[in-house]
């Protein structure tokens, strides 16, 4: 279904599939080609990409990208960078927890919704400039890992103390307040 709604709306996609997928797509023999599958009353079209993980595993993905320009290497560099919008949307869905309404108008969901990706956008420019500070603190010492911020230390900091930085009207207070959950971000790292 999640297919023919992008087919609809004639988007392109790229996706990994399960191994519990269409049995026709999973069992495709190939390493990449064409298949159709028949899904209700339509004929879908889509190109099978298989290829296998240094861990051994096989993946395979979906598109609807036909160009022939497009190598099996093309679709495996495409792939990899999806990771970074995974992680985001991780982060937005689990720990933010963009789900979890505290109402069931319109507007209350609408609400929460807002001040969650509000709350994700300030999470991500704090990360940043955090792990800036944490690279230049590590430069020089000779670690056995790098380090970066602790997402959920920065979550948690951020939700406790967010609206009070907010309604703070003193400019001096309010940088102090940032300045310390900075700090204390910045304290709380974890090996990449």
């Amino acid at each position: 279904d999640f297919i023919t709604f992008i087919e609809s709306r004639k988007l392109k996609y790229l996706m990994r599939v399960s191994s519990g997928f269409l049995r026709v797509v999973v069992n495709a023999p190939k390493a990449d080609q064409i298949i159709e599958v028949k899904h209700i009353d339509k004929i879908l079209r889509m190109r099978v990409i298989k290829f296998e993980l240094e861990s051994g595993i096989t993946e395979t993905l979906v598109t609807n990208l036909f160009d022939e320009d497009l190598s099996l290497i093309d679709f495996k560099e495409l792939y990899f960078k999806r990771w970074g919008i995974e992680v985001k949307y991780n982060e937005i869905k689990n720990k933010l927890q963009v789900e979890n309404f505290t109402g069931q108008t319109v507007i209350a969901i609408e609400q929460d919704f807002y001040a969650t990706m509000y709350l994700a956008n300030m999470v991500a420019l704090a990360k940043k400039d955090a792990n800036q500070v944490i690279k230049e603190d590590c430069k020089n010492k000779n670690l056995k890992f790098e380090y970066k911020v602790n997402t959920n230390v920065l979550i948690g900091k951020l939700k406790d103390t967010l609206i009070t930085m907010i309604i703070t009207r003193n400019p001096w207070k309010r940088s102090k307040i940032l300045k310390s959950i900075q700090g204390e971000i910045e304290r709380n790292i974890i090996p990449i």
